[in-house]
């Protein structure tokens, strides 16, 4: 009986640990994978809310506004399946200058040092950003199961104008 007892907790104890681990499933899905086999990740009130969440909390960094240095910068980012956003990463910065090399001899640097110096500014801008947009993602699905899924998106930053994701 004791054996009989030692075997049936042992076997609830491994259906416990399988339910965990389909539960705590870290597999990260590219949007790719996604868009061919479920739903895509969507912000929850559509495009026009994310475009109006930056519009409405841009900080657009004000020594590069002074030089009249615009710039793109293509993040990318986990939309978790409880619709948060993590793993924040900035793949690339474009920045556009009139003039760069004047620029750069009037601040006393280097054109690279010039394209650091205003790229860190609008990273760190991107970042602030998507760090603190509210949660409001619908996870990506697939066979209607939320999925942890990687997407990328653009911000634009314009001088005159607010361009957001690419609009100009």
């Amino acid at each position: 009986m004791k054996k009989v007892m030692i075997t049936a907790v042992l076997a609830m104890m491994n259906m416990v640990a399988m339910a965990q681990t389909v539960d705590n499933d870290t597999t990260c899905y590219m949007a790719e994978q996604v868009y061919k086999a479920g739903t895509m990740p969507k912000y929850k009130s559509g495009r026009a809310a994310v475009l109006q969440y930056l519009y409405n909390n841009i900080r657009y960094p004000k020594e590069a506004q002074k030089e009249m240095v615009e710039a793109k910068v293509l993040t990318s980012f986990i939309i978790e399946k409880d619709g948060s956003l993590s793993n924040i990463t900035i793949e690339n910065t474009t920045l556009q200058f009139f003039d760069a090399k004047k620029k750069a001899e009037k601040l006393g640097m280097s054109e690279e040092e010039l394209k650091q110096h205003f790229g860190k500014q609008f990273q760190e801008e991107t970042i602030r950003l998507l760090t603190e947009m509210p949660k409001k993602w619908k996870p990506g699905k697939i066979a209607d199961k939320p999925v942890r899924t990687k997407f990328e998106m653009p911000v634009h930053f314009g001088m005159g104008r607010f361009t957001g994701m690419g609009r100009r």
